[in-house]
């Protein structure tokens, strides 16, 4: 769902009871002073990033559609496939390919144990269309979706494939999970307490947002 910033900032600002949208905090003659609306907005994209990476998959919209085109280790749907990923790509939803029983929703990474056992040349321990597993890698042409595996040949596709984008300020709008919208606005909150040096208040707005997420 699309939010305007501006009402973004004003629930910020009562979050942290600043509701002046001039509010200064630095000294007045600082020519690199910057107003607390300005510190407010610099802090939103950093604080969505961060509660659309750790929140629950369950609190997670329906993101956005991705693969266009697969490609495979060996033969044409069998084995291993991979999917490069959009250049916004932040955090799957779910994937799955037409033969699995059922989607995915965590991705992996190369510093998981079961990443390794992926690579194995035994069949019995890699992931396979009744206990799929997809990994998240960097390659040189950027970020990859692996999926393991698929045994249905040149006739399986994608089933399903979404994901949450890259959180950024369009238009005066950012885009962000209903589920998790107050929790965003909370996280800001924490972030911009945590800046201007009320550790307190910042220590407040971080267990709320941390309470919105379970």
């Amino acid at each position: 769902m699309i939010y305007d910033v501006n009402e973004l900032k004003r629930e910020i600002r009562i979050a942290l009871d600043q509701n002046k949208t001039s509010d200064q905090l630095l000294t007045s003659g600082d020519i690199d002073t910057l107003s607390m609306e300005e510190i407010i907005e610099s802090k939103i994209c950093d604080a969505a990033r961060i509660i659309h990476t750790n929140a629950p998959s369950y609190l997670l919209d329906g993101g956005k559609a991705f693969g266009d085109s697969i490609g495979w280790k060996s033969s044409v749907g069998y084995g291993m496939g991979y999917i490069h990923l959009p250049e916004d790509f932040l955090r799957l939803v779910t994937f799955q390919m037409s033969d699995w029983s059922r989607a995915v929703t965590v991705a992996i990474d190369e510093t998981d144990p079961l990443y390794e056992q992926q690579q194995s040349r035994y069949g019995g321990v890699r992931g396979n269309p009744q206990k799929p597993v997809v990994a998240i890698t960097t390659q040189p042409i950027g970020q990859v979706l692996e999926f393991y595996s698929c045994t249905a040949g040149e006739h399986v596709y994608i089933k399903r494939a979404r994901y949450i984008p890259m959180p950024h300020i369009e238009n005066g709008g950012i885009e962000l999970c209903e589920k998790l919208k107050s929790a965003v606005v909370y996280y800001t909150a924490y972030l911009v307490a945590l800046s201007t040096g009320q550790s307190d208040l910042a220590t407040s707005m971080s267990n709320i947002a941390s309470e919105l997420i379970k």
